[in-house]
């Protein structure tokens, strides 16, 4: 299916293994340890799960896996599939007391649709001040097709109110295995063309995010913290008023979403697709944007795509 709102991006291996594909992803920060957030977490796995359906994580990847020993299949770890016995070591790290990363997927050896990954930091970790506990969850733009727009908010609304969050955010993204040279070289070739697209290494992120925000997307979450710096609902509403298409929904005391329109968009400079709110939002946050500490040029010029042009 083809869609106005954003392109269809697919790339293979020769073998015709896919490691790169258009989606969407769910992105949650928290400055919180993993012992304090751990069945939350949980809870947040199990709603994902309960609505893409438990099957559509087939396989754990084994972080402290012993590569040299096993056929490396194209992930950070050596992959298992998840069986019972696995999703009860699942359950056991998750219920570790000091720190938990987790990452669960579709497919064994080509990128899929659906993923769940989590770092949980320790007290320890926390102490840096850019060390954040962040979750994410992926949904493929079929998902989105199948069902939805209004589905896939208010699933992202039951996660989020779930979590214990201090950002967040919704987003097209380019879903992608290791951060291979073709790979990198495809999105470098697109991210400019579709500013409204993702791209997120969430370990990277997680070290050095802070207090600080990622950026503009299609349903963006800020909790207590930011809030307050933001004039809370009523100040993030008096400056994007000129953009009807915005709304803003009080999700509890200390959390806030803010959503840009019905549907997310890649945006399309070369079909001069404007994205005006997201642009006008961004200014919003320009204070408290993130930006990684050793950004190159390009990096940087696609953190601030909404600022600069």
């Amino acid at each position: 299916m083809v869609s106005e709102h954003y392109p269809r991006l697919r790339q293979s291996l020769p073998d015709g293994r896919l490691v790169l594909r258009e989606g969407l992803i769910l992105c949650l920060f928290m400055r919180r340890p993993h012992d304090t957030i751990s069945r939350t977490i949980m809870r947040a796995l199990n709603l994902y799960l309960d609505a893409v359906g438990h099957e559509k994580l087939g396989w754990y990847v084994d972080m402290g896996g012993d590569l040299a020993s096993e056929e490396y299949k194209g992930w950070a770890g050596a992959v298992r599939p998840l069986d019972d016995a696995q999703w009860e070591k699942v359950r056991d790290e998750l219920r570790a007391p000091s720190s938990c990363i987790l990452q669960l997927e579709e497919h064994e050896n080509q990128v899929g649709g659906f993923r769940f990954e989590y770092h949980g930091r320790s007290r320890e970790d926390l102490d840096p001040p850019g060390f954040v506990s962040a979750v994410s969850f992926w949904l493929p733009t079929e998902y989105l097709e199948e069902h939805g727009p209004e589905h896939v908010k208010e699933l992202a609304v039951a996660i989020a109110r779930e979590v214990p969050l201090d950002s967040g955010y919704v987003s097209l993204a380019f879903n992608h295995l290791l951060p291979s040279k073709p790979v990198m070289q495809l999105i470098q070739e697109q991210c400019f063309r579709y500013p409204g697209m993702d791209i997120q290494d969430l370990s990277t992120t997680s070290m050095n995010l802070g207090e600080k925000v990622r950026g503009a997307y299609w349903l963006n979450f800020y909790g207590q913290t930011l809030l307050g710096r933001l004039g809370g609902a009523g100040g993030i509403r008096a400056r994007l008023t000129h953009h009807p298409e915005v709304s803003i929904e009080q999700l509890s005391t200390q959390k806030v979403m803010v959503s840009m329109g019905q549907w997310p968009e890649a945006g399309d400079v070369e079909q001069k697709r404007e994205m005006r709110s997201y642009r006008a939002l961004a200014r919003v946050l320009e204070p408290y944007l993130y930006e990684e500490p050793t950004s190159r040029d390009l990096t940087r010029r696609w953190q601030r795509r909404f600022l600069d042009t």
